[in-house]
């Protein structure tokens, strides 16, 4: 009888050291895990906006998100890790870089911003391409994301085509007619389009060209 009392004994020591051992791993600080951000789609150009909140296994503590980098136009809230952009995006893919780190530890993961040129542009073109007055309202230019676009010149619609060369220069293309435009804008300066027209395949600039951002 007293040999099973000593075994009882033994295993309640037992089960009350792994309940123990068993409080202690619920404790434990571990380093963040299971970090990721919502899927989220292209970002209209010229706006700003915001994530959601990342998903996040804090192992116990609760620690802070950094970017891992200074990215043009974006920010984050660094308790929250909700990531913000304005209007100063650099246009095309953006990987962003969020550290999350805690006393025990850091992850890391990765956001795509995909900023997208569209919108429509008006204004005009002159005749003489080292004049920078342009006085006509002739031109109205509405750019897609697919790089289509729809010019009205001087009253009449063409289908074109647009793209970035290597050189960041936009190139625009419609009917006979070929653009080639600087485009500017930031959080303080509304997007403008300025540059020379030509007709296409030949490199001599017939004129000046200034749109301004309508929407």
């Amino acid at each position: 009888m007293k040999k099973i009392l000593d075994l009882l004994k033994i295993l309640l020591l037992i089960v009350v050291f792994t309940n123990c051992a068993t409080d202690n791993d619920d404790t434990s600080i571990s380093a963040p895990s299971d970090f990721y951000y919502p899927a989220g789609g292209p970002i209209p150009f010229y706006t700003n906006g915001s994530t959601g909140t990342p998903n996040i296994d804090w192992g116990n503590e609760t620690g802070t998100f950094t970017l891992n980098s200074n990215y043009t136009g974006v920010s984050i809230n660094n308790t929250t890790g909700i990531l913000s952009w304005n209007e100063d995006l650099p246009l095309n893919e953006n990987i962003i870089e969020v550290t999350a780190t805690n006393s025990a530890g850091f992850a890391v993961t990765t956001v795509l911003f995909l900023h997208q040129f569209s919108g429509t542009f008006n204004g005009g073109y002159n005749n003489n391409p080292s004049s920078t007055t342009v006085s006509n309202n002739n031109l109205n230019i509405v750019f897609n994301t697919n790089e289509t676009m729809s010019a009205t010149d001087s009253g009449n619609t063409v289908n074109g085509t647009w793209s970035f060369n290597n050189d960041g220069k936009l190139i625009c293309l419609y009917g006979s007619t070929e653009l080639e435009l600087d485009l500017t804008y930031s959080v303080n300066v509304t997007p403008l389009l300025e540059g020379f027209t030509r007709t296409t395949g030949n490199a001599t600039n017939n004129g000046f060209v200034r749109l301004n951002y309508q929407e």
